[in-house]
């Protein structure tokens, strides 16, 4: 129960990273006050290869934003960035694991593959204790050390 609870938690994030990223270059400025926000990730003190940045409002003025991590950074211009206010942040990745068929006995045509194994521990994604305050005028530089351990009861 509890990994289709955790996989339904990343998919819905993955989900909502895509969809951010997607719209975020649809159309012209909206006039809001962003902050272009940028850093570094790192998992057991080694860049992160490859994920997804999401910065969820806890604040009632923040705006939902997000990007790719790449070679253990991230970079989210100005004009598609945050608006400045606290943020839960949420980082994902599948590691090296790739996405597996669903169906290996019949091989069904349309079958969807099974996503690959969340690489990062659900302290840092489902169940995130990471967080980030966006200031206006400031760098909003945030860097995340990550370790690839559970965190223990």
């Amino acid at each position: 129960m509890w990994k289709l609870a955790n996989s339904l938690a990343v998919a819905s994030t993955t989900a909502v990273a895509v969809l951010t990223l997607t719209l975020a270059g649809c159309g012209a400025s909206d006039d809001l006050p962003r902050e272009g926000v940028s850093g570094k990730v790192t998992l057991d003190g080694k860049p992160l290869a490859s994920g997804l940045i999401t910065f969820m409002p806890t604040s009632e003025a923040a705006t939902q934003g997000g990007g790719m991590i790449q070679d253990g950074a991230y970079s989210i211009p100005r004009d598609q960035g945050l608006v400045p206010g606290s943020y839960k942040v949420l980082i994902t990745s599948s590691g090296s694991g790739s996405e597996k068929q669903t169906d290996v006995v019949k091989d069904m045509p349309g079958m969807p593959p099974v996503a690959a194994k969340e690489a990062i521990p659900a302290q840092y994604n489902a169940k995130s204790t990471l967080t980030a305050e966006v200031k206006a005028g400031s760098e909003n530089v945030f860097d995340f050390p990550l370790d690839g351990s559970p965190k223990r009861k």
